[in-house]
């Protein structure tokens, strides 16, 4: 990784996002723009009540940001290939664009403010630059204790899932890399086998079918896309969701990946199910591949 772009939010702390961005960028050499974005319409809001101009209140902002950011940044030890920089606008569209300018490798957010988990993440800041960032998306939830050791990569077989294993391996190279593909038949479609006239039996020799191919396909898309380093497959057999999420609260992960699902507007509109639970529920740090990159 060449560079890497962190965004900060001042009013809330981002203690845990900048350290864990530090770690990365002093790990692959990378330099590091710090960019903290303030909202165009609390800005014209702002203005309305006060005795400085729009413009004066601009100034003073961008002065004040780039003070905390410079400092945060010296504290942590980057005064060299580093730099702060604040935009006007909507947090996400600045940060996209900051990230295309820059030739961006990888995006480090946080959670971010919300009434609810779930508003922290959906639709606002993170979710939002995950649909449109050229580069991986790593949403930062715990302070970073060491480098990456434990991640899990969320395994289908799709361009997106590939996508999510290289920049799983690109982000942590040392990193033991568990590829988890969910197999087994969903509830309603054994129901039906079952109302079709298959015996249990036959049930249960379709399922077994099915869960050999799933480890020739991961056998094999292993050997395509993870790289060299430590690598360990597993199947698990049950809802792919469930499955996810339980990881993502794991003491034992330190980091889940996953590939986003969809393609051309639906990809940008919403994220796939799965990762939208596991976003809003990961207690682990979560990187979302981009299909960009």
């Amino acid at each position: 990784m060449k560079t890497i772009v962190v965004a900060l939010d001042l009013d809330t702390g981002s203690e845990a996002v900048l350290a864990r961005a530090v770690q990365l960028a002093a790990a692959h050499g990378a330099r590091l723009a710090a960019i903290h974005v303030i909202e165009a319409d609390w800005l014209s809001q702002a203005a309305a009540g006060s005795d400085l101009s729009e413009s004066e209140l601009r100034g003073d902002l961008a002065r004040t940001a780039l003070a905390s950011m410079e400092t945060a940044l010296a504290d942590h030890g980057r005064t060299r290939r580093s730099l702060a920089r604040v935009e006007f606008g909507s947090p996400h569209d600045a940060l996209a664009r900051v990230a295309e300018e820059m030739s961006a490798d990888l995006v480090i957010v946080g959670p971010h403010r919300g009434r609810s988990l779930k508003g922290k993440i959906l639709g606002s800041t993170a979710d939002r630059i995950v649909r449109t960032s050229c580069a991986p998306v790593l949403v930062v939830r715990r302070p970073p204790e060491e480098p990456y050791r434990h991640v899990v990569v969320a395994v289908d077989f799709s361009p997106q899932s590939a996508a999510a294993a290289r920049a799983a391996r690109e982000l942590a190279p040392q990193a033991t890399l568990r590829l988890v593909h969910v197999t087994g038949l969903p509830p309603t479609f054994e129901q039906a086998l079952l109302r079709a006239g298959r015996s249990p039996a036959e049930v249960d020799r379709y399922r077994s079918a099915r869960a050999a191919k799933a480890r020739e396909n991961l056998s094999a898309f292993t050997q395509d896309v993870a790289g060299p380093g430590k690598t360990v497959l597993r199947l698990a057999e049950g809802d792919p969701g469930r499955t996810l999420v339980r990881l993502a609260r794991s003491r034992r992960v330190d980091l889940m990946v996953l590939g986003p699902h969809g393609r051309g507007v639906v990809l940008r509109a919403l994220l796939g199910s799965v990762t939208q639970r596991v976003l809003a529920t990961a207690t682990c740090d979560v990187l979302i591949a981009s299909t960009r990159h």
